[in-house]
């Protein structure tokens, strides 16, 4: 299984930061019943002739719930992530979710399905990971995207504005310019010039790339944020742009917006 060397790198630091707070909040995990984690399609060995796989899990002891994703951890709340080959695509609330070959070689490869917490950790969970190999044979192969000289990346937030009071769910509208939004490339090869952006509320800083307040990812020009889990009360939320790998560009490049939280 692939796994890059900056990612590497990311999750020992995330492990050594975070793993002693974690084994005491999760000291009553072994008073619960352990999560069960299957997948269900794709059937190990499947040949995979489309450009796309579909990924049907059954996961049980596990609330999944995109609504609380980015806030405080909560006992037996969570969502799951999709690793292919080793690579985080994104985080699923749901029994299915649809991964793209994209950029990816004819041949082997592998779809891991792993619990992760509210703020994104997955350390306590690998236990319960199940991984499926499958075997890409495309009939009608995609053009591979190639990098791009786009100019100078920027993104702002466009909605909600400045003191606008939300409630419930509400949609984040952001503008980017000089960057090509790709949900296709999620957890690929960076390519100059793509990527996608993350919605963090209150801080982009902390253990995994800022990832612990990340409220989800989008390859599109706006999200369906929540407040679930959000006290009442000024709040700040970030647009930030990010790599292929998840990896926020260097330096930084993000909107912001503060508004008050009913």
């Amino acid at each position: 299984m692939r796994i890059s060397v900056r990612f590497a790198a990311v999750l020992t630091v995330a492990l050594l930061l975070i793993l002693p707070a974690r084994a005491l909040a999760h000291s009553g995990k072994a008073t619960m019943p352990m999560i069960g984690v299957r997948i269900l399609s794709p059937a190990p060995g499947a040949v995979i002739h489309a450009n796309t796989v579909r990924v049907r899990v059954a996961i049980t002891h596990w609330q999944l719930s995109c609504a609380w994703a980015g806030k405080a951890n909560k006992p037996g709340i969570g969502h799951y992530h999709i690793l292919l080959d080793g690579g985080l695509v994104n985080m699923f609330c749901g029994s299915t979710g649809s991964v793209s070959l994209q950029n990816l070689a004819p041949g082997k490869h592998t779809i891991l399905v792993v619990p992760a917490d509210n703020d994104h950790n997955t350390m306590m969970y690998m236990k319960e990971a199940k991984i499926v190999t499958f075997r890409y044979r495309p009939t009608n192969p995609l053009p591979f995207i190639k990098p791009a000289n786009l100019g100078k990346p920027r993104i702002t937030i466009t909605s909600p504005t400045n003191g606008q009071t939300v409630r419930g769910t509400f949609p984040v509208e952001v503008s980017a310019r000089n960057f090509r939004l790709s949900c296709a490339l999620y957890g690929k090869q960076n390519l100059k010039g793509y990527g996608h952006w993350h919605l963090n509320h209150d801080t982009m800083a902390g253990p995994m790339m800022g990832m612990g307040t990340m409220m989800g990812m989008s390859c599109a020009n706006s999200f369906q944020a929540s407040t679930v889990g959000l006290k009442p009360g000024k709040h700040t939320f970030f647009a930030i742009l990010e790599d292929n790998q998840h990896a926020p560009m260097m330096p930084s490049v993000f909107g912001k917006v503060t508004v008050n939280v009913r």
